[in-house]
């Protein structure tokens, strides 16, 4: 399944550009340290499409969701152990023109993750998760996993590759062992409004694969994503990172398949929760 996947990014931010700039240091934020995320997935104007053989059928479907977490960690003796407080979920399904409203299912909980054994922190709640809810703790996951910066001084210009786990994840829906890259180059360093000093980041992404199902079907998921990343350099913990894209996935065997294409707008901000008093 041909498609273009990659979009020029819209938007831009008001900054300038700084002269004469020395590499920096690109490091992810402490673990201790306590953060407010907020994400957007927006994806408007998808069109799904079923082929049988008495005809096709097709429909229009949009999807916005929105969450507000606030991510804290606790060290003790067993490695520390990270809550997430999920203070807002809400997704929004359009299908033809019905618009449905609902809540995600981890809004209101607090998951909790440990690192396995293999030092990735793994999300649970009390009492057992199932379909949706365990689903989205695996996203959790992904993110809380996530290493996007290189932990070393780079150049302007220079590229690193980073692991889009959370995209490897969303994938992991369709296709059991999707192949997703992610590459990040370093655009600029310039100053934001409020004087501070920012990184500039541009993101490439993509991935995808095919498999078979038990009953000879060709399972096929495709997507490209880009946009930026902004990293501001005197306040730790805060980044915003911007994505545009889209997702192709379907499904065939003969006489018989289905194929969904759905534009993708998603947003990340991240900040630190001020301590008290602040």
């Amino acid at each position: 399944m041909e498609t273009r996947l990659f979009l020029t990014l819209a938007g831009s931010f008001s900054i300038g550009v700084l002269s004469a700039v020395e590499p920096v240091l690109l490091r992810n934020p402490a673990p201790e340290l306590p953060l407010r995320i907020q994400t957007s997935t927006i994806a408007k104007g998808g069109r799904a499409s079923s082929t049988v053989p008495t005809g096709t059928t097709s429909q229009t479907i949009d999807i916005t969701r929105k969450r507000h977490i606030e991510r804290t960690m606790r060290n003790d003796a067993l490695g520390g152990e990270v809550t997430y407080r999920i203070l807002q979920d809400v997704i929004t399904t359009a299908i033809n023109g019905k618009t449905e409203n609902k809540t995600g299912p981890l809004e209101a909980k607090s998951p909790k993750a440990r690192k396995n054994g293999a030092g990735n922190w793994t999300f649970s709640l009390e009492g057992t998760a199932l379909g949706e809810a365990a689903d989205d703790l695996e996203m959790l996951g992904a993110f809380e996993n996530r290493k996007w910066l290189p932990e070393r001084k780079v150049a302007i210009g220079e590229s690193w590759n980073f692991e889009p786990s959370f995209i490897r994840r969303s994938l992991q829906r369709d296709i059991p062992n999707p192949q997703v890259t992610g590459v990040m180059k370093l655009r600029e360093i310039g100053t934001a409004p409020d004087g501070t000093r920012q990184a500039i980041i541009d993101c490439f992404i993509r991935g995808g694969g095919r498999s078979e199902t038990p009953t000879g079907a060709t399972v096929t998921a495709e997507t490209g994503l880009v946009g930026n990343l902004t990293v501001n350099l005197d306040q730790p913990g805060r980044m915003r990172l911007y994505l545009n894209g889209k997702l192709a996935t379907g499904v065939a065997k003969p006489g018989d398949s289905a194929k969904v294409m759905m534009p993708l707008n998603l947003s990340v901000t991240i900040n630190p929760i001020p301590k008290l008093g602040e």
